[in-house]
């Protein structure tokens, strides 16, 4: 079956320059719209590729992770996911904040500390849970 979320990257990927869909996909991240976050950082990642830009899809790769962890989608494997972040953010010396403006800071800074963000984000969408399903 065709992954139509993959093919979308791949089009935006032709239509965006890299920084410009990194930006967008960490705007979404800090919103916590992780499927649009992971959507847009595979399409950064697919533009940097392209341009042979190999730290930055490092970069993107290791935020790919960081919203699948903000998603939750993986909760039998969270504690590995985090520990793969952890270890990848290791092998670099700078990333983009997750934070607005998103400058790049020295990775050692946001090592332990993007968990607490994650969870905290997490913790947010799910006492927001209730609520919407009442609004329904």
């Amino acid at each position: 079956m065709l992954d139509t979320s993959r093919l979308a990257a791949w089009l935006l990927s032709r239509l965006a320059q890299g920084p410009t869909l990194h930006r967008w996909g960490l705007e979404a991240l800090a919103e916590n719209r992780c499927a649009a976050a992971h959507l847009l950082l595979e399409a950064a990642g697919f533009r940097y590729r392209r341009d042979l830009a190999v730290e930055a899809i490092a970069r993107v790769r290791i935020q790919q992770l960081m919203a699948r962890v903000r998603a939750g989608r993986e909760r039998g494997n969270d504690s590995g996911l985090r520990l793969e972040v952890e270890r990848r953010l290791c092998q670099l010396e700078r990333i983009e904040s997750l934070a607005p403006p998103f400058e790049l800071v020295e990775t050692r800074t946001m090592l332990g500390g993007w968990q607490a963000a994650a969870g905290a984000s997490r913790a947010v969408a799910d006492a927001k849970a209730p609520e919407l399903a009442r609004a329904a």
